[in-house]
């Protein structure tokens, strides 16, 4: 009864490697077990149907966010909003981390239009991904009434919006600067403005 289960978590390492190296494409099941040196029909066996796999691949992409975010924050240990805010985006901005947000934003896309779909738990699993990062990393900062759940939706949604601004322009310098922005809207007493990654402090 193990191997079976050995071969899936095996197949899922390596779909989500795939992924995260290629995007989802199309995200047909041939081309994918291709990728990964299977057949669709074991796919299928393994995993259920395409919808499933590509769920599972998410929530391990998921995990493995929230386990990286979560050793910086532990290593960085913000005791602010700002460098709660200023250590995420750092890290999210850090080349390596960049395929995750890909990724997420691909399948967002690919979902909008019907060309996949999730169950509804899946979908609050999805959505709640950014805000569930946020506050992992937030784990030991106190809270308080102002952290409501709109003020939340609104830093996430324009964390979300800033990403997908840089990986597309590149430009980090413009986007940083945005943060800083945000960050004096919504902690009006922060002292600085967060750095750009890899420039002078």
């Amino acid at each position: 009864m193990d191997m079976p289960l050995d071969r899936r978590a095996e197949l899922l390492a390596q779909i989500v490697t795939a992924l995260l190296d290629n995007g989802a494409g199309d995200l047909s099941l041939r081309p994918l077990a291709e990728r990964v040196g299977t057949s669709a029909r074991l796919l299928i066996y393994h995993f259920g149907s395409k919808e499933q796999l590509i769920a599972s691949a998410l929530a391990e992409v998921r995990g493995q966010v929230a386990a990286s975010l979560s050793a910086r924050a532990a290593r960085e240990a913000p005791e602010s909003q700002r460098g709660l805010l200023t250590m995420f985006w750092d890290w999210a901005t850090e080349t390596p981390n960049q395929r995750y947000f890909r990724l997420l934003f691909e399948i967002d896309g690919l979902a909008m239009y019907d060309r996949i779909s999730f169950s509804e738990e899946v979908r609050r699993a999805n959505s709640a991904a950014w805000t569930t990062l946020i506050d992992r990393a937030a784990g030991r900062l106190p809270q308080t009434g102002e952290q409501s759940a709109a003020r939340s939706t609104l830093i996430v949604c324009a964390i979300s919006g800033l990403l997908q601004e840089f990986l597309s322009s590149g430009d980090r310098q413009t986007t940083t600067a945005a943060l800083s922005a945000l960050i004096a809207l919504v902690a009006p007493d922060a002292p600085a403005s967060p750095h750009v990654p890899g420039s002078s402090r």
